[in-house]
């Protein structure tokens, strides 16, 4: 493969880092902007919520230290509890949803007969992501209400003693929230396992059909291995999502009814901008940050494990 200008392939001999700099100043040269906006967005307030969140902080003001007055804060807080229970039920519903669903809908178009029709379907499954988000958000709301299509179909079909106010019952708002668009399908979800089947060659597929292994068993021994790679990654990127998700919580329900679907990244809002206390909230950030890299290098250990 040709090098790009600029660039040295990997065979080279090691040099200084100095010396690379030097040879290679036009690429970084071009790096550079990128490199200088990531620091500033991305880096910068990271850095921010991990200095703050040591001090007393009003977000005006010069920060006071405190310590770790706040981290001991956020360990005794009952509401912080109540967010991080709500936070792990999401978790773990949400990354199934994330991947149970993709998949069957990939699996299902991928062994439609015919490119036509797997090029319908598949375009039916994407065009959504054009409908901005608080729209479906408002719609499902909608959905969730007393007179909404949900208890008007509960009533339909006999069980009009279900019927409520789904997102004012503590016990559905979680999973009201949760549930929210299902049976609808992440379109990034689906086209990353679609093109992962696409890239199985059809010799495994013949094979696997002469070895008797058709239907759901070709699911199980054949797919869902070669898969792993896309589903660990949607994996990880559903935790980390989850994680930090505060959204739909803020939008529908602001966090209640109590703390019903209050979340710590919901927390962390509502602390900073409706209490003030940005050092608190920052302390919550950091903590938020700390369970990503966990759960991250923790999703990849397993991952590495069942290679």
């Amino acid at each position: 493969m040709t090098a790009l200008p600029g660039f040295r392939s990997g065979s080279a001999s090691p040099r200084s880092v100095l010396t690379r700099l030097r040879r290679n100043w036009p690429a970084y040269l071009f790096l550079l902007p990128t490199l200088l906006l990531v620091g500033y967005f991305a880096y910068y307030p990271a850095y921010i919520a991990v200095t703050r969140a040591f001090t007393d902080w009003d977000g005006l003001n010069p920060p006071t230290f405190t310590g770790l007055e706040n981290f001991q804060r956020a360990v005794a807080d009952p509401v912080m509890g109540q967010a991080t229970t709500n936070m792990g039920i999401w978790v773990v519903l949400g990354t199934l949803l994330a991947l149970v669903m993709p998949l069957i809908v990939a699996e299902l178009v991928f062994h439609l007969r015919g490119q036509r029709r797997q090029y319908a379907y598949r375009t039916l499954f994407v065009i959504p992501i054009v409908i901005p988000s608080l729209v479906l958000l408002l719609v499902w709301g909608d959905f969730y209400r007393s007179d909404g299509l949900l208890n008007q179909l509960l009533g339909a079909v006999g069980l009009g003693g279900l019927r409520h106010e789904w997102l004012s019952d503590p016990h559905t708002a979680l999973y009201g929230l949760i549930f929210l668009g299902f049976p609808y399908i992440d379109a990034f979800n689906f086209l990353l396992l679609y093109a992962g089947l696409q890239a199985i060659p059809e010799d495994v597929f013949d094979a696997a059909k002469i070895d008797g292994a058709t239907g759901l068993r070709r699911v199980l021994r054949i797919d869902l291995p070669l898969l792993r790679p896309q589903l660990g990654l949607i994996a990880m990127l559903a935790i980390i999502g989850n994680v930090q998700y505060y959204i739909s919580p803020l939008v529908l329900t602001s966090g209640g009814p109590g703390y019903a679907t209050t979340v710590p990244a919901l927390l962390m809002y509502q602390t900073a901008t409706r209490d003030g206390e940005y050092g608190y909230a920052m302390a919550i950030a950091f903590l938020l940050m700390i369970l990503v890299v966990v759960l991250t290098l923790l999703s990849r250990l397993i991952s590495r494990g069942n290679r």
